[in-house]
């Protein structure tokens, strides 16, 4: 359900909530952890994890936090798991034809989502379930763009990590929100040089609605599309792949990644590849 097709006052309400909830999330979750009063307790006693990253490229960043909580056991060990997330961001982009206009966006999410943490092996296995928010605020308008506006939506996450022997690794998160239709794919492979540094390659594809209406995979209600058949980009619209860097230590992580970027799912099939850095920021105490 969109807020911005039903224009409900509860629909709103509950938008401008969202909104302060996402912004108090990231304020608890970029803070200082002071881990003194933790000193004393064993590594397997760790039930909360605090992160938060960056996402920087030619014409956009992103920042986003969260927090996973354990309530009933180890936050490495099987159980439950109660996660929130949260991250803003802005973006540009050309409108069509490309010298005509430029459009400038601001872009926020909130993730609140419940789930569960089993292992088998070598295998860890991660699922969730819950509500995400997402806002496009677009300026000027664009008529031709489908994503655009707040809309609310549930969501569903799935996380696999596998140590394929002592120093190889590999990891793969899958995401879908109804929430302008978007979904993210993530892949990670790296091998360990040394008990704490591993280095590999990543790559990624995130798509929304305005990627399926511009790839013609599908065409849902409200697609703009222009008398010329071309779509402009937005943010969520992009494959990526590149080299990345690990560091973890006993309760946290430190990572870094940069590669290229570019838009996939275009009619024509023509990639603009652009530089993009990342780096994560991982604690458990």
């Amino acid at each position: 359900m969109g807020c911005v097709r039903s224009h409900g006052c509860w629909c709103k309400a509950l938008a401008h909530a969202v909104k302060s909830f996402c912004a108090v999330v990231l304020a608890l979750a970029v803070l200082p952890v002071d881990l003194h009063a933790e000193s004393e307790r064993p590594y397997d006693q760790y039930w909360r994890e605090v992160w938060a990253g960056a996402d920087v490229s030619a014409n956009t960043w992103l920042v986003y936090s969260g927090a996973t909580v354990a309530p009933f056991g180890h936050i490495h060990k099987d159980g439950i798991r109660l996660r929130a997330a949260a991250g803003y961001g802005q973006y540009s982009y050309e409108g069509y034809p490309a010298e005509s206009k430029i459009f400038k966006a601001d872009t926020a999410f909130v993730d609140v989502l419940a789930g569960y943490l089993k292992q088998w092996g070598p295998l860890t296995a991660k699922a969730f379930v819950g509500v995400s928010f997402i806002d496009h605020s677009i300026t000027p308008f664009d008529p031709e763009n489908f994503s655009i506006g707040e809309e609310f939506g549930v969501k569903g996450v799935i996380e696999l990590w596998m140590n394929m022997g002592e120093r190889t690794w590999s990891s793969l998160d899958i995401s879908y929100t109804t929430a302008h239709e978007t979904a993210a794919v993530r892949m990670r492979s790296g091998y360990r040089f040394t008990p704490s540094w591993s280095a590999g390659i990543e790559g990624g594809l995130n798509i929304d609605g305005q990627s399926r209406c511009k790839s013609h995979l599908v065409e849902p209600d409200g697609c703009r599309l222009n008398d010329n058949d071309v779509v402009p980009k937005t943010l969520f619209d992009y494959g990526r792949t590149g080299l990345f860097a690990r560091y973890e230590w006993d309760g946290g992580e430190v990572s870094v990644s940069a590669g290229a970027l570019g838009q996939v799912l275009t009619p024509g099939g023509k990639i603009d590849f652009e530089p993009y850095a990342t780096v994560n920021w991982i604690v458990q105490f």
